[in-house]
Parts: C-alpha cells; structure tokens; sequence
C-alpha cells in the first residue's frame, strides 16, 4: 500500500471515528478547544491556509497529496482545503505517512 494510499485510508478512518474537522471554520474550532492534533492541507491550498483554520505552532502541517477537489470528493464535499484531525493518534499516524508543509 503506497503513502497516499495510507493518508486515504486515515482520513476514512477519521471521518468514520468522528474525528475529523472538515474546512477552515470547524479546524478553528477544533484549535480553539485545544483539539487539533494534525491539520492535512489540499496541494493547491492557499498559503494563509494554516493561519486561517487556526493552527498554532504545536500542531503539524502536513501535505496529503490531494489537490481540493481530490480531498472534497474524498470526504463527500465539493472543494476542501483543510481537513482536521482531533484524535492525537490518528494525527501520529497519519504524520507517518503525510510529508510536512514546506513553511519557506
């Protein structure tokens, strides 16, 4: 099974435990609460994407490998730029196999 593979079956596996937050409003919320372990970022997401879905400095970035309209057809959504994780094991198993957002 490839890496993107894994990130795809992590994200299903989030969506189905209830621990994701899909899009900028409810990743701000999850961050508010302290409950943002991971935020995944669609390839194509903007640049203040990370400021804008709250993420502070303790949370990893990480890429998915998916553009937005990849990463919305993957939760059942149209375009998705972020996608949140509030579970702080899924979010270490899944930074296994995402690559980190290239802050420069």
């Amino acid at each position: 099974m490839s890496a993107a593979d894994k990130v795809r079956s992590f994200v299903g596996l989030a969506l189905r435990s209830r621990h994701a937050a899909l899009g900028r409003e409810a990743c701000k919320r999850a961050a508010r609460q302290h409950e943002l372990f991971a935020l995944l970022l669609a390839t194509d997401a903007g640049a203040s994407a990370a400021r804008d879905c709250g993420a502070t400095t303790g949370v990893p970035l990480l890429r998915c490998g998916l553009n937005k309209r990849e990463l919305g057809e993957l939760v059942g959504r149209g375009e998705l730029a972020a996608l949140g994780i509030t579970d702080a094991q899924l979010a270490a198993g899944l930074a296994r196999y995402a690559p980190p957002v290239d802050e420069t």
